[in-house]
């Protein structure tokens, strides 16, 4: 069947407000608060500390949903983060975004997630774990199919998903505090171990793992091309997506400290199983597993839906990958795209090291994130009609600045205490850059003499 690089279904908008909010909160709220308030707990054993950095990390992510809301009301056109950078910094930028998002950062989150969501469906009808990996295959497929035949079916699936997740936790939420099983002296402040990293060290590597829990909420972006109304529409999305995210990280970790002391806390990796078991006893256990199974396939699908639109703009731009960047004439959605990044997930899903893979490339995410960040004062430099368009970011030109500042301390903090997988990561980028210059290559021997 031929495909279409400009098809007019792929021109058609389809995505409302409801359905940008959904696409944020589901690829947001997914397993990491599951387990990462374990893993802060280890660098701040004080629940006020916690606290206040999971208030951080939503203050953090808002002054990124602010830069980006500018951004995608300016150029409200498919592939988000590709098309500022392009437009910023030149199609080589672009393209090693692209680049590391094909090869692990997207496909790696995929991958991961799908594993996760196997593994608790496994658990959850006593299911022999050989069976993990194939069935994290089929959920792979399974989704990215639902997506090919239309974006339309793609955000159904997405709202079906999301909402029952969201009052699962409303419901967890309401019950936990309700039971009376709690004790509100665990909110006591407690002595902060003295380390070498000092306090501020210790609260920005917290800040990691927690930003990586708030990770994903400027996903919607991706499918600006596809949203009505999107210069309007994709800002209000991603400041509400992400006040509501933070109010309800910020409740679910007071759940968790108002059941389990935070010396505890530091020591139980898995602390939604812990707070339900502590409530509902060994049913809490199988109520989690459900949870946890609609949380992923939600971030499953929303991942995938806003991922074959970056890998579709690396197509339309670059000669290598000229044959992806094509829609189906029908559906008007990226399907060789979608087809890739589902064929490659499966492979890593295969290899088993997708895991630490995702490690190798932490250090890319808030590398990128600084220089879109940055790219807000090179546009209004370069584009004095920028400044005119849609949403204007709130306190410029400090917010951008704040932004691209925090994004810089973590890069530093994440390459000191993932030195190797920061150089691997790195390493994997760069070597973009020789499939970039045969790209260029080749666009210029296929021009006209």
């Amino acid at each position: 069947m031929k495909m279409s690089s400009a098809s007019s279904k792929s021109s058609k908008k389809f995505l409302g407000r409801w359905d940008s909010v959904a696409i944020v909160i589901a690829i947001t709220v997914g397993n990491g608060i599951f387990r990462v308030p374990a893993l802060v707990a280890q660098y701040l054993p004080s629940a006020p500390f916690v606290m206040l950095a999971w208030l951080a990390g939503g203050v953090v992510s808002l002054l990124g949903a602010a830069c980006y809301a500018e951004l995608s009301s300016s150029w409200p056109q498919t592939g988000g983060n590709y098309i500022y950078l392009k437009k910023a910094y030149g199609r080589w930028l672009a393209f090693l975004y692209g680049w590391s998002e094909l090869l692990v950062v997207r496909t790696g989150s995929i991958a991961a997630v799908s594993f996760i969501c196997a593994e608790y469906i496994c658990s959850f009808f006593s299911l022999s774990p050989y069976l993990v990996k194939p069935l994290a295959i089929i959920l792979v497929f399974s989704s990215s199919c639902a997506n090919i035949f239309g974006l339309h079916y793609g955000t159904k699936l997405q709202n079906m998903l999301t909402i029952p997740k969201l009052a699962a936790l409303a419901g967890i939420i309401i019950f936990g505090f309700s039971s009376g099983k709690g004790d509100v002296s665990n909110f006591y402040i407690t002595p902060m171990p003295q380390t070498g990293e000092g306090m501020l060290g210790l609260f920005f590597l917290a800040l990691i793992p927690i930003l990586w829990t708030y990770g994903g909420w400027h996903e919607n972006t991706f499918v600006a091309g596809e949203t009505k109304d999107a210069s309007k529409t994709i800002p209000l999305a991603l400041i509400w997506g992400v006040v509501s995210v933070t109010a309800l990280y910020l409740v679910m970790n007071a759940l968790y400290i108002y059941l389990i002391p935070v010396e505890k806390l530091k020591d139980a990796p898995l602390i939604a199983s812990d707070a339900l078991f502590i409530l509902s006893g060994a049913s809490g256990k199988k109520i989690l597993e459900v949870i946890v199974i609609i949380s992923s396939l939600a971030g499953i699908n929303a991942t995938i839906l806003t991922g074959g639109r970056v890998t579709y703009a690396l197509g339309q731009d670059n000669e290598v990958f000229k044959y992806i960047g094509k829609t189906h004439p029908v559906f008007g959605t990226p399907v060789r795209a979608l087809g890739l990044n589902a064929a490659w997930s499966a492979v890593l899903i295969l290899a088993g090291t997708f895991d630490k893979l995702l490690f190798f490339t932490g250090v890319l995410v808030w590398f990128f994130f600084a220089l879109a960040a940055a790219s807000i004062y090179i546009l209004r430099f370069k584009f004095p009609e920028f400044k005119r368009r849609g949403y204007r970011v709130w306190g410029y030109p400090l917010t951008p600045a704040l932004f691209m500042g925090v994004c810089l301390l973590l890069f530093y903090y994440t390459f000191s205490a993932y030195t190797f997988e920061s150089l691997v990561g790195s390493g994997l980028m760069l070597s973009g850059i020789p499939v970039y210059l045969i790209s260029r290559r080749l666009k210029r021997t296929e021009k006209p003499a």
